[in-house]
């Protein structure tokens, strides 16, 4: 009785061990006023070392960096979701191409503008890749929602 009782707490630690995922990426979102009408909406993730995740503009390799923003008839996007941080770039001979990507921390900024001064919130979803020297992760989404006041 006490082996079958060690062998199933064996497994369950087993089971558990394998279910729990790095997650090396913590994101926030935040709305910053900029007029009665403009927001930037600012998209933070702050990456544990030693990964890094890659740029809106990565091509020919790993799934870059991609906001989706839900309609919604009282915003208007304005422009490009821009990125601030210490941008890197390197040769990657698994992919054969340069990559662009940021370690520790990056912001993405999208400005918005109301049609009409109002309360709303804006929703969206953050698709992206992380990766190590050594290995990536499968790539992830996360959504979110910001109200603008």
């Amino acid at each position: 009785m006490k082996k079958i009782i060690i062998l199933f707490c064996a497994l369950v630690f087993a089971f558990n061990v394998n279910a729990q995922k790095p997650n090396p990426v913590k994101w926030s979102f935040t709305a910053v006023k900029k007029s009665d009408k403009q927001y930037d909406i600012v998209a933070t993730a702050i990456i544990d070392a030693p990964w890094h995740i890659y740029s809106q503009f990565v091509s020919g390799g790993p799934i870059p960096t991609h906001f989706t923003f839900s309609k919604n008839p009282l915003i208007q996007l304005a422009g490009k979701t821009k990125e601030n941080g210490k941008l890197q770039k390197m040769y990657d001979k698994n992919f054969k191409t340069e990559l662009s990507f940021f370690s520790d921390k990056v912001e993405f900024v999208q400005t918005v503008n109301l049609k009409v001064v109002s309360k709303t919130n804006l929703v969206g979803l953050v698709e992206y890749s992380i990766c190590n020297d050594d290995r990536c992760l499968p790539p992830a989404k996360v959504p979110f929602e910001v109200a603008l006041n």
